[in-house]
């Protein structure tokens, strides 16, 4: 009896948050490896660590993107390219740019809008400032919960804030240019994701602080890919890679990861029940992440 051949994962490189590093993916690098997964934390210089207040470029970050995905692997080797927050916008902008080499595309907890229950009251200032040029002159600090609803977890980002102005949430303050730069690759890339041809998987957390959950699933709802999921995480705020639902993500991308590997197609079911088709508000399952796909 012949056995049946396995397809070894495609590498999977995911990108961190606005200027951070790939300590935002600390907490499941182990879990991911163990999965068997070829999974990258990659740097993009200009972009990691960056500190650059005054000319900040998000096309530049998004060639240094391409450029790194240039660099893995054979000119034609199929990968997967996936992100946290505006890491996600960045694989999506180095997608668009090469797309015969995408196998599929994660976006967590992605960043199209501001529009969370965490944010400050006074962020549409900030648009005062891009218009009259003084966001080189100003940075937005982080602010509590910091993506974290673990308080154990949490307390550990404040100290590693107070000790180095950096933790794996990212850094203590973002400059406002940089925030800029991102708002506009958000733009650019929201209005071409339906130009992608590959699988997507977009993770969310139902108390996301940063962006709503309604507003990635009117995103989701309006992407003309027939294979998409949408996974909802029931117990964590924005940074869900390091937060209570860390290995639901884990999980979440091993099956994916996989499943694109193997050529095969997005589930129709998920624990008995079909999928919604277009996606819907998500059900409650308690701690278990919630599935929508078309």
């Amino acid at each position: 009896m012949q056995s049946r051949h396995i397809a070894p994962p495609l590498p999977l490189l995911l990108f961190h948050g606005l200027l951070s590093s790939p300590q935002e993916f600390g907490l499941i690098a182990h879990s991911l490896r163990s999965r068997g997964l070829a999974y990258e934390g990659v740097s993009v210089p200009g972009y990691t660590l960056a500190n650059d207040p005054v000319s900040p470029q998000w096309r530049r970050w998004r060639d240094a993107a391409c450029a790194v995905v240039d660099a893995r692997g054979a000119p034609y080797q199929p990968v997967i390219l996936g992100g946290l927050c505006m890491g996600g916008v960045l694989a999506a902008a180095a997608a668009l740019e090469r797309k015969q080499r995408i196998a599929g595309l994660v976006l967590i907890s992605p960043t199209f809008s501001y529009d969370g229950w965490g944010l400050s009251p006074i962020r549409h200032l900030r648009r005062l400032a891009y218009w009259t040029g003084f966001d080189r002159f100003y940075s937005v600090a982080e602010r509590q919960p910091f993506g974290v609803k673990s308080p154990k977890i949490r307390k550990w980002v404040m100290q590693e804030m107070a000790q180095r102005a950096q933790s794996a949430v990212g850094p203590a303050r973002l400059p406002l240019r940089a925030l800029r730069e991102g708002e506009r690759m958000m733009a650019e890339v929201r209005a071409r994701l339906g130009e992608l041809d590959c699988p997507i998987l977009v993770i969310h957390a139902r108390e996301d602080e940063i962006t709503r959950l309604t507003s990635v699933q009117a995103l989701v709802a309006a992407l003309p890919q027939q294979d998409k999921e949408l996974a909802v995480l029931e117990n964590s705020y924005h940074m869900v890679t390091i937060d209570n639902d860390r290995h639901e993500v884990a999980a979440l991308l091993e099956r994916f990861v996989k499943r694109v590997s193997a050529g095969l197609d997005a589930p129709t079911t998920v624990m008995g029940q079909p999928l919604a088709n277009p996606p819907q508000p998500a059900l409650d399952l308690g701690a278990s992440p919630t599935f929508h796909a078309t």
